[in-house]
């Protein structure tokens, strides 16, 4: 007689959704990535022309170099809003692939980062903030499973 093994040999299906989650992270934080960086674009244009404007309409350069200190420091942290979500972006891409290949620094990375997030949220809660921790507990319940399954070990 034959023993069955007991060790599944394929990904266990919180994994396919932890990386399909991963997969929609990297979708927003590119499409974000996108809206910061235009629109650090769109504040360095009005820029000039609030500058000019308050120069004009003041008649001296205290206006304008307050108007300038103030759209320089929104377009400068619009852009760097932007790269920093275009580094999340690559990141998710690595634990996307690590979740669907088996790597278990994958769910791990997954667990702290929600971990992190439900930190966040409890400590300043408010009503609106219940969908996301619903998600990062589902997100810590997901990797959980993914670091006790075999397939992870093997990988």
């Amino acid at each position: 007689m034959e023993e069955k093994s007991l060790v599944k040999s394929g990904r266990p299906w919180q994994g396919t959704f932890l990386g399909v989650i991963d997969i929609i992270g990297v979708v927003f934080a590119f499409l974000f990535s996108i809206l910061f960086l235009f629109l650090q674009g769109f504040i360095s244009s009005l820029l000039s022309s609030v500058s000019t404007s308050i120069t004009t309409n003041v008649g001296t350069a205290n206006g304008a170099v307050v108007g300038a200190g103030l759209f320089g420091f929104l377009a400068g942290f619009s852009l760097v809003i932007g790269f920093i979500l275009i580094g999340a972006g690559i990141l998710g891409i690595f634990m996307a692939r690590g979740a669907f290949k088996g790597q278990k620094w994958s769910p791990i990375l997954a667990i702290v980062f929600a971990v992190l997030g439900l930190l966040g949220m409890l400590s300043n809660f408010s009503n609106s903030q219940i969908t996301g921790l619903v998600i990062d507990a589902f997100i810590v319940y997901l990797g959980a499973v993914c670091v006790k399954d075999p397939y992870y070990d093997s990988h």
